[in-house]
């Protein structure tokens, strides 16, 4: 591998905390609405999917600036699970609340994900099993995810179809701001290991804001993980300008 395909390859790195995740089933033709025209809703059990994910990111680095320290944040974002025309699978977000204004900036400028500046708060501790976030945007939107399980149970790889469908995706897109199709990005990181969660409950208007209606009743599945470390590549257009073979 040659240092300019390794300084891509290896572009981020960084911890992700406390992750709480709620995931609900949609209509694949309201999805499939939504999605630009290179992406194809991903199917399990006859759903599409959304999921709200609420996390705490800490030691992020970006090559080849790995001395310059980013301040911890939290993120709240929505998204929902895509095949590329090319076979691969992944995530597509909708958008993304961090509490990081500069990571906010950088996140668009490179990635062109659609984060969005918002003060998040986190209360509640692993230890004690139960754990909430509140998200609000400078323009008044909230949202507010809370998530309870059980404190002494082990986080464990699951076996079952969906959980390996809603939690193991290694690549994600976003939309250019010029054409209609998309560009995207890889990460690495080891399989989750979970815990399910035996209440959670998400109100605001994450969902309303991207046209979809807001849920009226609990997730359909739910997770608690504790993290790992994840490992991210330069966005597709930076392989592309440096001649080098895609990502994907």
């Amino acid at each position: 591998m040659s240092s300019t395909h390794n300084f891509l390859y290896r572009f981020m790195s960084q911890q992700w905390e406390d992750l709480v995740l709620l995931h609900y089933e949609a209509s694949p033709e309201v999805v499939q609405s939504s999605l630009p025209e290179d992406l194809t809703a991903d199917i399990c059990q006859g759903k599409a999917w959304l999921s709200v994910v609420a996390f705490r990111l800490t030691g992020l680095r970006i090559r080849p600036f790995t001395w310059l320290r980013w301040s911890d944040f939290w993120e709240v974002n929505l998204r929902t699970y895509v095949r590329h025309k090319d076979g691969q699978k992944g995530v597509w977000f909708y958008s993304l609340d961090s509490s990081d204004p500069l990571g906010v900036i950088g996140a668009r400028m490179l990635y062109g994900l659609y984060y969005n500046f918002a003060r998040i708060r986190r209360n509640g501790d692993a230890g004690d099993g139960s754990m909430q976030y509140c998200s609000r945007r400078r323009g008044g939107e909230e949202s507010m995810i809370h998530a309870q399980w059980e404190p002494k149970e082990t986080p464990h790889a699951s076996s079952e179809e969906l959980d390996h469908f809603l939690l193991e995706r290694y690549q994600f897109w976003a939309k250019r701001n010029w054409g209609s199709s998309s560009s995207s990005a890889c990460v690495r990181h080891q399989p989750y290991e979970t815990v399910p969660l035996s209440k959670a409950h998400y109100r605001g208007n994450l969902f309303s804001s991207q046209g979809f209606g807001e849920p009226t009743t609990g997730p359909a599945r739910a997770h608690y993980c504790p993290g790992f470390s994840v490992e991210a590549t330069a966005p597709s257009w930076m392989f592309s300008i440096s001649g080098q073979a895609n990502q994907r």
